[in-house]
């Protein structure tokens, strides 16, 4: 039996069960605390998110414990996995200027501008720099900044300044939360301010907390896979580390595998009729056997002009459109189910999984099969999807 502390300020349910999962196969005792770990610890390995070094002086012989974490940089006997900020923003940003979005903006009590290892390390940061390469602004209200620090738990204030915020913004906007934990007030104050979801204000969340999500006032659109592969990158790392494998101090980065709508995203910031029954069409009939063809007929337009239409409003093909949209589905139903192959394609509009799969390595250079696979267990470097 190997004796763990999983050492978590920010526990999130997908990133135990791969904890817990791998746990059980492999003879591990798991003990969990938050930022306060038990005084003179001992054990075989630990697993940290955003504890601090000096968190650590309890523990006995804590520089001779293999520990992964997703914040300490790489040395000693400390190695690192980190969400890929960069890929997020990008998922984000590509998601709603395919919906026709050019105006975004976040609500946090700050965003963190430091960088680790070259990339943002908070993900709205991220966001930011990947809107400003495309020309476009990222409205920010950040209330640890605009409030007097005695303000900063004051729930009024925060309504009123969150509210005088979201007024401001020119409509419609994409709006995207860091933490699912505020989205409750975000829409409280939507609904007071008379701001309708998704219509004027079109709400993703960059965590997945289901209880939240799933029953807020608007059933809210999040990004899926990032936490289990998290999860199986963070065990799997300190299972080679206690196995004593010399691995290398170059942090390893988790990415997530696609975006999941829900309601709070379900709308169309695009002016142009003829686009929007287009872009319409191809989101709500993805998973049958469609072309670009019905979608012209749906648009009225020819395809010439339907593809005028798409590269001036996306920079992208109608047909490139709906890979994309294809794709994203595919990554999700890969990452997060068991379905064989067979299943996968039929829900995404390929009809056998030969189509499907030779569509997919001519996007990624991989299989399915070695996707799924690569997801579920860490390679010995950086995965290529």
């Amino acid at each position: 039996m190997k004796n763990i502390l999983c050492a978590l300020m920010e526990p999130n349910e997908e990133l135990l069960k791969r904890i817990y999962e791998y746990g059980r196969k492999h003879d591990w005792q798991i003990e969990r605390c938050g930022r306060q770990v038990p005084d003179r610890w001992s054990g075989d390995g630990i697993i940290s998110d955003y504890l601090e070094l000096p968190d650590f002086a309890p523990i006995e012989r804590f520089q001779s414990t293999p520990a992964v974490s997703r914040l300490l940089p790489p040395r000693g006997n400390i190695r690192t996995i980190r969400p890929d900020t960069m890929r997020i923003a990008e998922m984000i940003v590509d998601y709603f200027m395919n919906k026709g979005f050019t105006r975004f903006a976040t609500a946090v009590p700050r965003i963190l501008q430091e960088d680790l290892d070259g990339k943002p390390r908070d993900v709205l940061e991220a966001v930011r720099r990947v809107l400003e390469s495309r020309g476009l602004q990222f409205r920010c209200c950040l209330w640890e900044e605009e409030l007097p620090k005695a303000d900063w738990n004051d729930y009024r204030k925060r309504r009123k300044l969150l509210q005088r915020f979201f007024m401001e913004i020119p409509r419609p906007f994409a709006f995207i939360l860091s933490s699912s934990s505020v989205l409750p007030i975000i829409y409280r104050v939507l609904h007071d301010a008379g701001l309708r979801v998704p219509e004027e204000v079109a709400v993703l969340s960059n965590t997945d907390d289901w209880s939240v999500t799933e029953n807020a006032f608007v059933p809210t659109s999040y990004i899926s896979g990032e936490f289990p592969e998290l999860g199986r990158k963070l065990v799997e790392l300190l299972a080679r580390m206690m196995d004593g494998e010399a691995v290398p101090e170059t942090p390893i980065y988790a990415t997530p595998s696609s975006i999941i709508s829900r309601r709070s995203t379900d709308t169309l910031a695009v002016a142009d009729i003829r686009l929007a029954k287009a872009v319409g069409f191809f989101l709500q009939n993805y998973m049958n056997f469609i072309s670009v063809e019905d979608a012209v007929r749906v648009a009225g337009v020819s395809r010439g002009l339907l593809t005028r239409l798409f590269q001036r409003q996306f920079g992208k093909s109608p047909r490139r459109f709906l890979q994309e949209i294809r794709m994203n589905q595919i990554r999700h139903l890969l990452d997060g189910t068991e379905l064989p192959l067979a299943e996968v394609a039929r829900q995404t509009g390929y009809g056998s999984d030969m189509a499907l799969s030779l569509a997919f390595k001519r996007e990624t250079g991989i299989t399915p099969g070695r996707y799924r696979e690569s997801r579920r267990r860490m390679p010995q470097g950086e995965p290529k999807p």
